[in-house]
């Protein structure tokens, strides 16, 4: 799938789409609560494209996760069999893998998933309980975009509940991302806007929404 990416106007877009956000505010009695676990999409209602795109290893347009599974043969059917990242709390990996995992965001901005058995982080990197918000969506909201493909399995077309933002500790500016994967051109993958990013060919999202999960759980051994 082949993403119009617009280069030069992330600050721009980005500033009108939370304006556009912003301006409403929700209160307490009316709002979502965060449902735990939960899957991730690409939450950006004036992008009929990206609205709706699944999450998975934090690409995008993916309709399956990516997972290990350290058995083989027919001991290989003992791993769980999710087809869904599926995260709690601040943006905390579920998986079966003794010790689990995490997310971390790095410098220029990549997100991504430790590996099995390691709690270990690049360093200057921030681990998923630095710098994430989630904002709650009104209850009653209609439908984020009317052209979201339902039957396309790459899309996840319900209403989120809310919807995650960075924003790197004492930095004036974050946000989130999809951007060209550098290392496989027809793939998209979402950042995090630190003050190191530096990714080209980006279009900017108000957000990754979050949907109830209701999946096998944990949903892979290990991502």
């Amino acid at each position: 799938m082949k993403l119009v990416f617009l280069i030069n106007l992330l600050p721009l877009v980005a500033a009108r789409a939370l304006q556009g956000i912003e301006k409403k505010a929700v209160s307490a009695e009316s709002s979502n609560g965060l449902t735990e676990p939960y899957t991730i999409t690409a939450y950006d209602p004036f992008n009929c494209h990206l609205n709706g795109g699944k999450i998975n290893n934090f690409n995008l347009f993916q309709a399956k996760v990516g997972s290990y599974c350290p058995f083989t043969g027919n001991q290989s059917s003992t791993c769980p069999n999710g087809t869904d990242m599926v995260l709690a709390g601040s943006m905390y990996p579920i998986s079966e893998v003794p010790g689990g995992q995490d997310v971390y965001v790095d410098v220029d901005g990549t997100i991504a998933i430790t590996v099995q058995h390691s709690h270990s982080f690049p360093p200057g990197s921030w681990p998923e309980y630095y710098g994430w918000t989630w904002t709650a969506l009104p209850i009653n909201q209609a439908p984020p975009i009317a052209c979201c493909p339902s039957g396309d399995p790459r899309y996840n077309c319900d209403t989120p509940s809310g919807f995650w933002s960075f924003r790197a500790p004492n930095a004036t500016k974050g946000g989130v991302a999809a951007c060209q994967n550098k290392y496989s051109p027809e793939t998209t993958s979402v950042f995090a806007i630190t003050p190191d990013f530096n990714q080209t060919k980006c279009v900017p999202m108000i957000g990754f929404g979050t949907h109830a999960y209701s999946g096998p759980n944990p949903p892979v051994w290990a991502y």
